[in-house]
């Protein structure tokens, strides 16, 4: 009987050993998995300018995703161009505003597109001082968050999103805040 015991603990240690390193194996493969799906090219510029902006690069990563699925060519049915899908007067825009000069054909270009991205989101966060706020605004347009939070239709922040008025903005903001926890888990 005590050498049955025995070898029944053993047999759980092993077990137990096995189980983790499955565990361990299974962890390491799905993050190269994980990358396939959720690629983040063009890294150094998204860093530079995410640093120039203080923001968070695996944001941009996630609005990226989210807008272009990085498909440098992406031009929307509403006329949104490149990978972080700016409008061709939002962007004419911001090239007054920040001085970053381009052509309406250099929209497709990843630097030029993320550079101007980076520095309209840049401008919502401090216009409407709230991340969510302004992230609503990138996708769903300023006037119109700035109509919802004056006439107290939605808060601004993320626990409230459901009152966004906008279907496709409340669904936009779901999609890239879960985009971006994934990104901060994969690439971190």
């Amino acid at each position: 009987m005590p050498g049955g015991l025995y070898l029944n603990r053993k047999l759980r240690v092993i077990v137990t050993i096995v189980i983790l390193v499955v565990g361990i194996c299974l962890v390491a493969s799905i993050k190269p998995i994980m990358q396939r799906i959720y690629p983040l090219y063009f890294r150094d510029v998204i860093f530079e300018q995410a640093q120039q902006y203080d923001l968070d690069p695996y944001l941009i990563a996630a609005l990226i995703q989210a807008e272009s699925k990085w498909n440098i060519e992406a031009v929307s049915s509403k006329g949104a161009t490149g990978l972080m899908q700016l409008m061709p007067e939002t962007a004419a825009w911001i090239s007054e505003q920040s001085g970053i000069h381009y052509q309406i054909d250099d929209l497709k270009d990843p630097v030029l597109n993320i550079m101007l991205g980076c520095w309209y989101l840049n401008y919502l966060r401090n216009h409407f001082l709230s991340l969510t706020a302004a992230l609503a605004a990138y996708n769903g347009g300023q006037g119109n968050v700035q109509k919802w939070l004056a006439e107290k239709q939605w808060d601004g922040t993320y626990a409230a999103i459901s009152d966004i008025p906008f279907r496709e903005t409340r669904i936009y903001m779901q999609k890239v805040a879960y985009t971006w926890s994934i990104y901060q888990k994969v690439y971190q």
